[in-house]
């Protein structure tokens, strides 16, 4: 009886111990280490930890210890998420990130994507790129004066390439800065100018001058006569005035008989009239001044200011005392003019001929291989969409062939800075070209051209010889006395272009078009032209890739003013290429 006391008692001490790590438990209450608190039933061990829940946030129960770690769940990670074999990271997916990051080796950093294309104010989202940017294109920079999202760095600027630049004082883009500027290279500058600062000047010194102007005028950076001072090159018995001219008058005492040159440039003691100032004369071994009330100047001088001045050809004196020209005007007969009219064409008095366009500098034959005389070249657009998209084929390769100078400027008929509105008349005058492709109903400049002042060599038209109404013409425009009866014309029937007629889809697989220059008589400014017969304008853009990829860059092989071809689309894609056949029809001057 003794004995079974004694093993009742015994197991009752072993049920209710304070059990220690690796000893045997029941319940949590036999757990008393602080280290292994929870009891594992199944093994009856008092461990740290029995579910992921006795651990602390990015810890998980492994063999009844807290290991740092996650499974699936993303609130056991205390910031992040948990990826399942890794752990808790910052983020998986880029959604998981904040505005303007995205998710890269498990860690939020500065970028954006199709997940997260949230950026911060004033970003936008290259999702190709995966980078917040300021714009990627012009549409996403409206605050002037950078309207231009530069590709290369997706940044609003100024201007990316000289076509951004309309302003012609500043028509280079300065790849630099990304502004437009006067110039960056001295190429960049007209009539052999020197780039100086970004703007383009006449000289830096002397050795950019000659001829009659071989002086630098380093204030002005223009070409002089000559300059005052020690390095006068005035001849014997002249000195350079103030304005740098030079005048008869002596520049040192070297040049007087007495050793004495007076401050007014007369000789001390005279012994002839060249050696005093000009206006002056020596009477009695004394320069006096021969311009006054009642000592005049002689024939066709006027004095001005004590000195005698032709009012006719003077540029500071023009057809008035202290009447001065601008610049890049000339005295011409006492009225001050511009010398890049067809009138006064480089010079005064230089006129052009018939066919003839002025260039700023000399007269040019209206002919292909003198397209490119003139640098500034003006795309006009009609309102037409296949017309529009024709005049920039146009312009498409002018710089690649003529000079990578030439500036090139895009705007619409309807623009009143270019075109009349009224009658059409091109307002740039001397050393611009006009681009335009269309035919003269919905185009201003060549309804004025061809139906106004009937100034090309061919126009279009829909009147024919009696029985062939409803035909569309090319016709040549021949003189009165020319002996011609019926010009030069090329026929296109009406139905071939409105129907499918001629068996390769009328307009749209076959036409006719025409490439023409043509001078404007009442600007000076040269066009060329380019349309077809049918609508709804294949020909039109026929003529404009004939012209950018055959005829531009050739054009010493096509000497004439104006070039009829006929075209068929070979391949029948309703568009021109060099599938194509192309045949000349007619060419004249």
């Amino acid at each position: 009886m003794r004995s079974l006391l004694l093993v009742l008692s015994f197991g009752l001490v072993i049920a209710g111990c304070s059990c220690q790590p690796g000893v045997n438990c029941s319940t949590e209450q036999d757990c008393s280490n602080p280290s292994a608190p929870k009891c594992d039933a199944t093994q009856n061990l008092c461990v740290a930890c029995v579910v992921d829940e006795h651990c602390a946030e990015g810890f998980v129960c492994t063999n009844g210890a807290c290991e740092a770690g996650c499974r699936s769940d993303s609130d056991r990670c205390p910031q992040g998420v948990c990826k399942a074999g890794v752990g808790c990271v910052a983020c998986v997916l880029d959604s998981q990130c904040g505005t303007g990051q995205v998710c890269a080796n498990n860690a939020c950093v500065p970028g954006c994507s199709a997940q997260n294309p949230t950026c911060p104010s004033g970003l936008t989202c290259d999702a190709t790129r995966g980078l917040c940017v300021e714009c990627q294109d012009n549409t996403q920079c409206p605050n002037a004066p950078l309207t231009v999202c530069n590709p290369a760095t997706s940044t609003c600027v100024q201007c990316a390439t000289g076509a951004d630049c309309r302003d012609h004082s500043r028509p280079v883009c300065d790849p630099a800065s990304n502004t437009c500027v006067g110039c960056v290279a001295n190429t960049d500058c007209p009539n052999n100018g020197v780039c100086s600062q970004q703007r383009c000047v006449q000289c830096l010194s002397d050795a950019q001058c000659g001829g009659n102007t071989p002086r630098c005028n380093a204030t002005t950076n223009t070409c002089v006569a000559c300059l005052p001072g020690a390095t006068d090159n005035c001849p014997t018995n002249q000195y350079c005035r103030p304005d740098f001219r030079c005048e008869q008058g002596c520049k040192t005492g070297t040049d007087c008989p007495s050793g004495v040159c007076l401050p007014n440039h007369s000789c001390q003691a005279c012994t002839a009239d060249t050696q005093c100032a000009a206006g002056n004369i020596c009477q009695n071994g004394t320069c006096i001044g021969a311009c006054s009330a009642t000592s005049p100047c002689g024939a066709n001088q006027t004095c001005c200011g004590g000195r005698c001045e032709s009012l006719q050809l003077d540029a500071a004196n023009c057809g008035a005392c202290g009447r001065s020209c601008t610049t890049n005007q000339a005295c011409c007969a006492g009225a001050c003019k511009s010398t890049t009219t067809l009138t006064d064409c480089g010079a005064c008095g230089v006129s052009c001929g018939v066919d003839q366009f002025c260039d700023t500098a000399s007269c040019k034959d209206k002919t292909f291989p003198n397209f490119c005389a003139n640098r500034n070249v003006v795309a006009i657009r009609d309102g037409v969409t296949l017309d529009n998209a024709a005049t920039v084929v146009l312009a498409s390769t002018i710089t690649q062939v003529c000079s990578a100078n030439t500036q090139i400027t895009f705007a619409d008929d309807s623009d009143p800075a270019f075109v009349d509105q009224d009658a059409g008349t091109l307002l740039l005058g001397g050393g611009y070209t006009v681009v335009t492709a269309g035919g003269p109903f919905p185009n201003l400049p060549v309804k004025w051209l061809e139906r106004t002042k009937k100034v090309t060599k061919v126009y279009f038209s829909s009147n024919g010889l009696s029985g062939d109404a409803g035909v569309f013409y090319f016709k040549e425009r021949m003189p009165a006395d020319s002996g011609v009866a019926d010009p030069v014309r090329v026929t296109r029937p009406q139905p071939a272009c409105t129907s499918q007629a001629d068996g390769g889809g009328g307009g749209a697989h076959n036409d006719v078009f025409l490439i023409e220059l043509a001078i404007d008589p009442s600007s000076g400014t040269l066009a060329l032209v380019g349309y077809g017969l049918c609508s709804p304008g294949s020909g039109t853009q026929a003529a404009a890739w004939f012209w950018a990829n055959r005829m531009l860059p050739s054009l010493p092989t096509y000497s004439k003013s104006w070039y009829l071809y006929e075209w068929v689309d070979t391949n029948g894609d309703s568009a021109p290429d060099v599938n194509d056949t192309f045949t000349q029809l007619s060419s004249g001057n």
